[in-house]
């Protein structure tokens, strides 16, 4: 990749190097996918074992929703029912749509000149890292190495504090003390209410939508093409009022639990149609009055952001998986910068850190549409199949999804 790419260099007394990313969500391959780029992931990671860096320890921290394994089906379907069996199924597709990964982080890992470490840290599109089974499997597609690590939901070297940020968003986070649960006799991934609503309302819809998803800003995207509002606002409005209480009450399904935050949520995201991520301010506070770390760094709300308090700072990652700016009132899509975080550390304490914003790969062939307005036609007959769904009765509605769904 050449170190062009790169303005900054390690300054003196540095003794090693850290380097976040966020928000990959490399997916099955395919239209759907929001990173068909691992060769140039994977030659990102590598020229970490070049100079300036070749005689220096690095931690690569891959901070949450690498591996899209929420937005890929297993065996055509999207279960809020996810067992170890499902969450290897949806592992197997995304590592043969995109070998070069695994195999440029076994190539990082062999590094003979210092030591390499690679630490996965969970997203809320990748919590079926918590499956021991997950783990390891990703060790055998990496080489094996014991310097591949699994921190959970957030990682601490030294002075620095990293997290993906779903864990203080009301929407995805889970009880990190149980991020697996049992029900009848399975091991089952224990999935955030947000998680599960989408699952079960829009994810069958990722032909249609997923480029759209990856628009921004929404705000720009909903005034310029109010359908997709209408057909989201259709679509959660008909299982919040309807089909979430089918069969809620004297049911033991653990996907299906009802929580004075999740209310709240629900209540403020229809008030507002506010589409984006939420996440609070705990750890500017924790950075503000005490002195355990110098530096958080975040990623999961896809914007880079910068903040600091003295010699404090918080950095938000940004985000490595495509996605487009929308400008001149739709007539072309931009590509956004990816962005990613560099810090380097002596002793543990960080000397300087910052946010490194690239230039993508191109997009392949095919993969953009010719107008953001080639979008609206799928949006219109989801919006048509949607309304006759809300005004057919009982009756003639498919079955709930959940009726029968057996643990696989």
């Amino acid at each position: 990749m050449g170190n062009d790419l790169r303005p900054h260099a390690p300054p003196a007394g540095t003794d090693q190097v850290l380097v976040v990313l966020s928000d990959v969500e490399m997916g099955a391959g395919g239209p759907a996918d929001d990173f068909p780029h691992s060769d140039w992931l994977a030659d990102l990671l590598l020229s970490y074992d070049e100079p300036p860096f070749a005689g220096l320890p690095v931690d690569i921290v891959l901070n949450g929703d690498i591996v899209d394994l929420f937005k890929t089906p297993f065996e055509g379907r999207y279960p809020h029912h996810v067992t170890p069996r499902v969450a290897l199924g949806k592992l197997e597709q995304i590592a043969a749509a995109h070998p070069r990964f695994f195999s440029a982080i076994q190539e990082l890992l062999a590094h003979r000149g210092a030591e390499r470490r690679v630490h996965f840290v969970t997203g809320n599109h990748d919590a079926e890292l918590a499956f021991p089974e997950i783990q390891t499997d990703l060790r055998r597609r990496c080489g094996g190495s014991e310097r591949l690590c699994f921190a959970g939901f957030e990682l601490d070297l030294g002075r620095v504090h990293v997290e993906h940020g779903s864990q203080r968003d009301p929407m995805f986070a889970v009880d990190a003390a149980r991020p697996i649960i049992e029900y009848r006799g399975e091991q089952l991934l224990n999935l955030s209410w947000g998680a599960v609503t989408l699952l079960d309302t829009v994810m069958e819809l990722q032909p249609q939508l997923a480029f759209l998803d990856r628009v921004m800003p929404k705000t720009a995207v909903f005034e310029l093409m109010p359908e997709a509002k209408e057909l989201l606002t259709e679509l959660f409005w008909n299982y919040w009022t309807r089909d979430y209480w089918r069969g809620f009450f004297g049911s033991d399904d653990p996907a299906r639990r009802l929580t004075w935050t999740m209310v709240k949520e629900v209540v403020w995201r229809f008030g507002t149609k506010e589409p984006d991520v939420a996440m609070d301010k705990t750890l500017r506070d924790r950075l503000t009055h005490g002195d355990d770390i110098m530096l958080c760094i975040l990623g999961h709300q896809h914007q880079p952001a910068w903040w600091s308090y003295g010699d404090r700072k918080l950095l938000q990652a940004g985000c490595l998986r495509n996605e487009y700016m929308l400008v001149d009132e739709g007539r072309e899509l931009r590509p956004i910068p990816k962005c990613y975080a560099e810090a380097y550390l002596r002793r543990g304490t960080p000397l300087r850190s910052h946010l490194v914003e690239i230039a993508g790969p191109p997009a392949p062939a095919g993969y953009l549409p010719e107008s953001f307005f080639d979008l609206l036609p799928p949006v219109l007959d989801l919006l048509t199949a949607t309304e006759r769904s809300r005004q057919a009765t009982p009756e003639q509605r498919e079955p709930d999804a959940d009726e029968g769904e057996e643990l696989v």
